[in-house]
């Protein structure tokens, strides 16, 4: 298991000026935003605008803190996206825009590129107690809000476990936790 604080990630701002983002983690290691295999980022929108087109690719998206956003596909609504509420999956290279609807708002994003890697992503809400939770092999397990302990870690807000092999694992949760489970499966017969 391996530990990733947001804060410990740096911010790069997004090519249209509208927000940045904190990548948690890309595989392969190094890897550009033409050359992931996969990838998990955070990012803050400050602004109302198109999302960056990613041909090829499938993503899915959280709203983890502010009033949310609703996705149009030109004068379409494809979506609308707020906190607490399940992933959305798509396709990136729809012609998407975000709109805000209130100030800025934080996501959690997780895409794989189609013909090497597939993903599921999935909101899981914990009361306090212990939980039993099958985690399988390439996962994240991320901290949206609340805290738990497990293994000898503690997890807060804005932080998370990368597994490269598969757990059952046993959570301690002193108050209700929210979490997102992103998981990757690799299709190009390669290892993660």
């Amino acid at each position: 298991m391996h530990i990733i604080r947001l804060q410990d990630c740096p911010p790069s701002t997004w090519k249209n000026g509208g927000g940045s983002t904190r990548q948690l983690l890309a595989y392969p290691p190094g890897a550009s935003l033409d050359s992931f295999t996969y990838r998990v980022s955070v990012a803050e929108v400050d602004s109302d605008g198109p999302f960056s087109h990613f041909a090829g690719v499938d993503r899915s998206l959280a709203i983890l803190e502010g009033d949310g956003l609703a996705l149009m596909n030109g004068a379409q609504l494809f979506g609308t996206l707020l906190a607490g509420q399940p992933p959305l999956a798509f396709d990136g290279a729809l012609p998407l825009a975000g709109l805000r609807l209130g100030g800025k708002v934080r996501d959690f994003n997780v895409m794989s590129r189609r013909g090497l890697a597939r993903h599921q992503c999935q909101l899981r809400v914990l009361a306090a107690g212990s939980h039993s939770l099958t985690l399988p092999a390439l996962s994240l397990l991320f901290v949206a809000s609340g805290q738990l302990q497990w293994a000898g870690h503690t997890l807060h807000s804005m932080e998370a476990a990368w597994l490269d092999e598969a757990a059952e694992a046993t959570l301690h949760c002193a108050q209700a936790t929210t979490l997102l489970l992103a998981s990757f499966t690799l299709t190009d017969g390669s290892h993660g």
